[in-house]
């Protein structure tokens, strides 16, 4: 039998206990959606029970990333007076009084005073930080500043991680690769196991350390406690490094783990491929937990601050100063950037859009920031109420467009689907010819793939194919040529005239009978109520949204993120067609007291956000004021979008404010910055915006709310749970891919690689990236277009609403209180500004 080698724990390690440690540790990882939806995520959404900084803290010493924006861009935003220094010295002043005790005080504003007129930055993760863990465990209350656990050198650790990809890869594969993961069906650590006996990556002696391991997943994660000496009062964090080594591997196994109904299995799984791969590479070191420095060996770059001030580097402020140097002085800078900013929208009084009594056309959009810039020009050039909601218009269901055999989910990820929407021909006539051509064209690609990836036709494929791909690919980089012949197949193969059927189902392609009208009519109710939309213009537009990009492995991100990372036109469709039922209609005024004129019209229409053009989708047969009404709100949507794509134009760098300049970059294959879609985002309002002026800078996720239709509260508490809950989702992604874009966004396009059908990868040696590619972030390398600031939420209702919505909504309290997002409300009744965070904090504990 194989010798083994002997553990070195304080501690009793048993399987059970390790399990227990192993889902302690999924704190830190979040679900990834595949590519081709590319839902909105939020990197750390278990750790809101704690503080924002206490979790950035923490995670910041497990990863060893920073994950706040660095000196040199605080800097630049100070420059450009987006930091007041008297907020800044503010914040510092506060954070002198509550974080650092009395008897160090007098050195450390001297620290402060220091570091406030000179950028340097402090290393990611000191060495030093490693005492601070040692110490740990005998003194409780000591900073948890940075529990690393290194392997004994970093050849041994990137051999682990080059490992790690490889089998992930494999295992997460959805038909990109031409041969299966072997055993696969037998789960990830069944398969890499077998695979790892024999591969010749590994030495004999690794191989040989393979077999040692227990064959149960979580006898080989006490294996690993016990042979690695973790404490088990540490075995959490020790798993938590491992899990957040690879954000993205682990977030698309929780993926397809829940699919499967073994979301906590894989993860157990995959912590005991990592902990085989560091037994077979790095277990003949018999390497402990924990390294053993003496104190004195403490972070060099406090120390050095610290003579430089002429201070004795005494253990006590040693810590604290490494503690400021390392995260809090970060989090005091983002804090005096966040409120310069928010005191300026406190400034904002009057010339907002104008109360409109009689509005020609009304029209509603998604709150996506692309969309306040149009409703704002659309509101200045006419007698014209725009409104906003989340972009599935409160239809959960998925959408299967026409002949398409999957239906995607069309809402947001936290919302759960229950119908489905058909995409379904007017005339059946007219799909025999489009069928046709659409075959020929799968049955050929299908072909190209199926010769591509046999070993014997591959070989020929080059020399038959490549002169027509690269006849194709010179003509198709071409934007003019690629948009003619676009609309030349569109020409020979026209899409047949198409409407929506809704049909109730448990899941996507089982059968049953379509909901009611009188569901339908409520959802519809409770969407009009509580945007206020209960007096109808003779026009009523639900304006959908959606990208055309081309080249674009995050395509999805620049579709509707409420309709799942897809055009929202389905939605849209649905919803017009929906309120121009007779049925729905007089649900409505019966049971909900919503009366639609007779007269009244709803039209459905796409805003196009690459190009800022709205496209007019299902028009039904208008006269009267409505064809009137409807005409003149056409030539004002075409001033309204030319205004519009001007102003956005002049953000992207070297763009021209013209319409074939959004074109081309629409079509350009080449094309990094085709538009930037949510970036810039930092505001979400809920409210009517009639007595104040909304930002202008595309910055704002706009939702109607009025609170005089809300009584009970039970709409505003919606609003927050979804539309806001999904808004904080958004722009924690965008926050995290440009704080740390190497490991939380998706790195530089020109050498992105789509992995395993899934995500995207740097070269073919990186962790599946969860975020957003640079070039969405930045405009250049250097300077940053998106601001990584806290999503702050205004809220137009009396204080006491608020007060009581906080009380009773224990997760947006939360949220609130630990400073994940910032809270403003804003009384229209006494027309004062309140803080959310100072009224969280005066209530009593929900029972």
């Amino acid at each position: 039998m194989t010798h083994m080698a002997q553990p070195a724990t304080s501690g009793q390690v048993t399987s059970s206990t390790a399990a227990a440690a192993a889902r302690l540790a999924a704190d830190v990882t979040a679900v990834q959606w595949p590519i081709s939806t590319f839902i909105a995520r939020h990197p750390w959404p278990a750790l809101e029970g704690l503080p924002f900084q206490t979790a950035m803290r923490k995670l910041q010493a497990q990863s060893g990333v920073r994950l706040y924006p660095s000196m040199s861009v605080f800097f630049d935003a100070m420059r450009r007076g987006e930091i007041d220094p008297r907020t800044l010295e503010v914040r510092m002043k506060e954070y002198l009084e509550h974080a650092v005790p009395e008897h160090l005080r007098e050195p450390f504003a001297a620290l402060q005073e220091a570091l406030t007129h000179e950028a340097e930055e402090a290393p990611d993760i000191s060495p030093a930080a490693m005492a601070l863990a040692v110490q740990a465990a005998s003194a409780p209350n000591l900073p948890d500043e940075a529990l690393r656990f290194a392997l004994p050198s970093d050849e041994e650790r990137e051999r682990v991680d080059a490992l790690t990809i490889r089998y992930l890869k494999l295992y997460l594969d959805r038909g990109q690769s031409a041969w299966a993961m072997p055993r696969r069906e037998e789960g990830l650590y069944s398969s890499v196991r077998a695979l790892a006996e024999r591969d010749p990556a590994l030495r004999r002696e690794e191989r040989r350390r393979v077999q040692e391991m227990p064959n149960a997943v979580d006898d080989a994660l006490a294996f690993g406690l016990a042979h690695f000496a973790v404490d088990p009062e540490f075995a959490a964090d020790y798993f938590r490094v491992h899990f957040l080594r690879f954000p993205g591997f682990v977030g698309a196994l929780r993926y397809f783990g829940r699919a499967e109904g073994r979301e906590e299995e894989r993860l157990r799984e995959f912590l005991a491929v990592r902990v085989l791969l560091e037994w077979a590479i790095a277990g003949g070191a018999r390497r402990s937990f924990l390294p053993h420095p003496n104190l004195a060996g403490l972070a060099e770059s406090a120390e050095q601050m610290l003579r430089r001030l002429n201070h004795a580097a005494g253990p006590d402020l040693l810590l604290a100063v490494h503690r400021y140097l390392v995260v809090d002085r970060y989090a005091v800078w983002l804090e005096a950037w966040e409120e310069t900013l928010e005191a300026e929208l406190m400034a904002l009084q009057g010339g907002g859009p104008r109360a409109c009594d009689a509005p020609v056309a009304q029209l509603l959009f998604c709150i996506d920031v692309r969309s306040e810039k149009m409703r704002r020009h659309l509101e200045q050039v006419g007698p014209y109420q725009t409104f906003g909601c989340a972009g599935f218009f409160n239809l959960p269901v998925w959408t299967r467009s026409l002949d398409n055999a999957y239906a995607h989910p069309s809402c947001p990820a936290i919302v759960e689907p229950v119908a489905e929407l058909r995409e379904e021909p007017l005339h059946a006539g007219e799909m025999r010819t489009y069928r046709a051509l659409r075959g020929g064209l799968r049955a050929a690609t299908k072909s190209f793939k199926t010769a591509k990836q046999n070993s014997v036709a591959s070989l020929a494929l080059p020399e038959v194919s490549s002169p027509w791909l690269g006849m194709g690919a010179l003509v198709l980089m071409v934007p003019r040529v690629r948009a003619a012949l676009g609309r030349g197949w569109r020409r020979v193969a026209p899409v047949p005239k198409t409407s929506w059927a809704i049909e109730a189902h448990e899941a996507p392609g089982a059968e049953g009978m379509g909901p009611s009208a009188e569901d339908l009519a409520d959802r519809a109710a409770d969407l009009l109520r509580s945007i206020g939309l209960t007096r109808f213009a003779p026009i009523v537009v639900v304006c959908g949204h959606e990208a055309r990009v081309e080249n674009q492995a995050h395509g999805a991100a620049f579709d509707c993120g409420a309709c799942g990372g897809a055009s929202g036109r389905a939605n849209a469709r649905a919803f017009a067609a929906l309120l121009n039922r007779r049925d729905v209609r007089s649900r409505l005024a019966e049971h909900h007291g919503i009366r639609i004129p007779e007269s009244t019209q709803f039209v459905a229409a796409v805003h196009v956000t690459t190009t800022d053009e709205i496209a007019w989708l299902d028009v039904p047969a208008l006269s009267g004021d409505a064809l009137r009404a409807f005409e003149a709100l056409r030539k004002d949507a075409m001033r309204a979008c030319e205004q519009a794509r001007r102003e956005r134009c002049l953000t992207l760098p070297a763009a021209r404010p013209a319409l074939s300049e959004a074109n081309r970059r629409a079509h350009d294959w080449s094309e990094v910055r085709p538009e930037w879609g949510l970036a810039g985002n930092r505001v979400f309002w809920v409210g009517m915006f009639r007595d104040l002026a909304r930002p202008e800078a595309g910055d704002s996720f706009l939702h109607s709310y009025d609170f005089r239709e809300d009584p009970d509260l039970r709409l505003l508490r919606a609003i927050v749970d979804g539309p806001v809950t999904v808004a904080q989702w958004i722009n924690l992604q965008y926050y995290a891919s440009t704080v740390a874009p190497h490991v939380h966004g998706a790195g530089g396009k020109p050498t992105m690689t789509v992995t395993a059908g899934i995500g995207v990868m740097q070269g073919n040696g990186s962790d599946l990236l969860p975020g957003l590619p640079w070039q969405s972030v930045a405009s250049d390398d250097l300077h940053l277009y998106h601001r990584p600031l806290r999503l702050t939420v205004v809220i137009e209702a009396p204080e006491e609403a608020v007060r009581r919505l906080l009380r009773e909504d224990e997760p947006f309290r939360r949220k609130v209180e630990g400073g994940w997002l910032r809270l403003w409300v804003r009384d229209p009744v006494r027309g004062a500004w309140v803080r959310g965070q100072a009224l969280a904090r005066v209530l009593e504990p929900h029972p």
